[in-house]
């Protein structure tokens, strides 16, 4: 993690390896012209020439020759105003990060742009600092991270070669120095599911799955229990064994505890889909691209990396992560199609493809949380095909019974620089699962609503609590080419949102006074029921 330092040199003083300035297609910024002037108007002429417009993630290099006390300037397009939100400025940064990196860049100044505040906040006033200085950091730290976690040496030389020291001048803020930490703590956590994500299957088994995790959280306050074979065995979690009995590599339950909050708060439980390789079993995938599929487990990567960051940052709010990790895997003893599993909650499902496999364990997954106290839940899984389909890589698809959570992650999504995007769950839907033998199947008969669908079996197991599932099988990893302004690899999504979540959730009232047991549970979800005012609780965010 490079030294970030908050600074009052101003651009021409700054003596790091290079500058970075932004500025928008409407005309160039303040520092831009200063900048310009001491080029002797060279970043003009390239205006005037088409060479640099302006447009968004635009980020030439210029070498100043000692014009400037730095080596370089990246000018960073910022595109149009009315466009730029959180995510938008976010992943210029992520990408400006990461080029700068590339290039060999191991210090640089990041000097404000005012116009960014205005361009946020729609023109209607500045927007507030903290804002603007979280997503700048946190998409500078993105893109200061080497995905290659099995390589010792790159060809050009640039393996483990990072930038190490950041200068942030001009930025505005209640506590700029605070928001700095919190950023990096976020992109930390961030970087941790990417590192995790990309790291092959034979290395991240869900044993190791578990094993890091318990290192991680070493001295976090956060409470951790591993449930193995035997325990899932005990406790009747038919879902998760099924879909594991055909790898040699156990499954297991990773069950995370936060009691940050007060005993009669209510308890967010995050469940998160850890297939850390996912061949497909009995209905087998095609082989090419297979190998992206050690990916599969970026939900539970991205529960564990919430937990640490909530413990991180002392966040007073109840939380439960809970992560079912096993292998999909084709072999003798590999459950089929057409076979019947009985989950945790004593739901029957008849399975009609392998491959569909996800929404089975997260069936356990969910029973889990409830029996942990949650009173809320939010699972997140890549899941489906159809979603990226539907929304391609910069959206996730969010699908919930209840609009008010549904705002409230939305809320949070936001200020995250994560993009989500309701998709419906009409009435109609609510039969496409129905089994002549079992409680509910695990596909419809069609390839209809396919991400709808998978949202309609989690409904299943959720029982009468709130809840929202994400289907990140898009944003998880970005891997198309027409994507150019989205940063490609994996990108942790959604851990920043399910921070933030808990920050929301650590100001919501109380129950009462008997803590979070079934009856506390059930006080929970009769008073968030009851309050029918449409507004989502908790405090309004941008």
């Amino acid at each position: 993690m490079p030294e970030i330092i908050v600074t009052a040199t101003d651009l021409a003083g700054a003596s790091t390896d290079a500058v970075l300035v932004t500025t928008f297609e409407d005309g160039l910024s303040p520092a831009v012209l200063q900048a310009d002037a001491a080029l002797g108007g060279a970043i003009s002429e390239m205006k005037e020439a088409s060479e640099f417009t302006g447009r968004f993630a635009q980020r030439p290099v210029l070498r100043t020759l000692g014009r400037l006390g730095a080596k370089r300037l990246m000018v960073l397009g910022l595109g149009k105003p009315a466009q730029l939100d959180s995510y938008r400025l976010l992943n210029a940064f992520w990408l400006a990060g990461g080029a700068l990196r590339l290039a060999g860049v191991r210090s640089v100044t990041v000097v404000a742009d005012p116009a960014i505040a205005v361009a946020l906040d729609g023109g209607h006033g500045p927007a507030r600092g903290d804002e603007i200085v979280r997503a700048v950091v946190t998409g500078l730290l993105l893109g200061n991270w080497d995905g290659g976690v099995t390589k010792t040496v790159d060809e050009d030389g640039t393996r483990d070669k990072l930038i190490e020291r950041v200068e942030l001048t001009g930025f505005a803020g209640d506590d700029v120095d605070a928001v700095v930490a919190e950023a990096q703590v976020l992109a930390s956590a961030t970087n941790q599911v990417r590192t995790w994500v990309t790291t092959p299957s034979n290395r991240l088994t869900p044993t190791e799955l578990a094993a890091q995790a318990e290192r991680l959280f070493q001295g976090s306050g956060l409470e951790v229990e591993v449930l193995r074979k035997a325990d899932l065995e005990r406790l009747g979690m038919g879902a998760l064994l099924g879909v594991a009995q055909g790898s040699e590599e156990p499954p297991v339950m990773i069950c995370v505890r936060w009691d940050g909050g007060r005993p009669g708060q209510p308890r967010l439980g995050l469940v998160g889909k850890g297939i850390t390789f996912d061949t497909g079993g009995i209905s087998i995938k095609p082989a090419g691209g297979m190998e992206m599929m050690k990916t599969d487990m970026g939900g539970g990567g991205a529960v564990l990396g919430a937990m640490w960051a909530i413990a991180t940052l002392q966040i007073p709010a109840n939380v439960v992560g809970i992560v079912p990790a096993t292998e999909n895997m084709p072999g003798g003893r590999a459950y089929k199609p057409g076979d019947v599993l009985t989950s945790r909650s004593g739901k029957t499902i008849e399975v009609l493809n392998t491959d569909a496999e996800g929404r089975i364990i997260l069936a356990d997954g969910l029973a889990q949380a409830r029996e942990m106290g949650a009173t809320h839940l939010v699972d997140v899984a890549t899941l489906t095909g159809a979603v990226i389909v539907a929304l391609g890589h910069a959206t996730t698809g969010l699908m919930t019974n209840d609009a008010r959570l549904g705002a409230l992650v939305g809320q949070a999504a936001a200020r995250a620089g994560d993009r989500v995007s309701e998709l419906p769950m009409f009435p109609e839907y609510d039969v496409c699962l129905e089994s002549q033998v079992a409680d509910v199947a695990n596909i419809g008969a069609s390839r209809a609503a396919g991400s709808i669908s998978a949202a309609v079996f989690l409904r299943e197991f959720v029982g009468d609590l709130p809840w929202v599932h994400l289907d990140i099988a898009g944003t998880s990893w970005n891997d198309q080419g027409e994507l150019k302004m989205v940063p490609s690899g994996p990108s942790g999504t959604p851990v920043r949102t399910f921070v933030h979540l808990a920050r929301t959730f650590a100001s919501l009232p109380d129950a009462d006074e008997v803590g979070m047991g079934s009856a506390g549970q059930e006080r929970v979800v009769e008073r968030w029921r009851a309050d029918v005012d449409g507004e989502p609780a908790g405090p309004g965010e941008k």
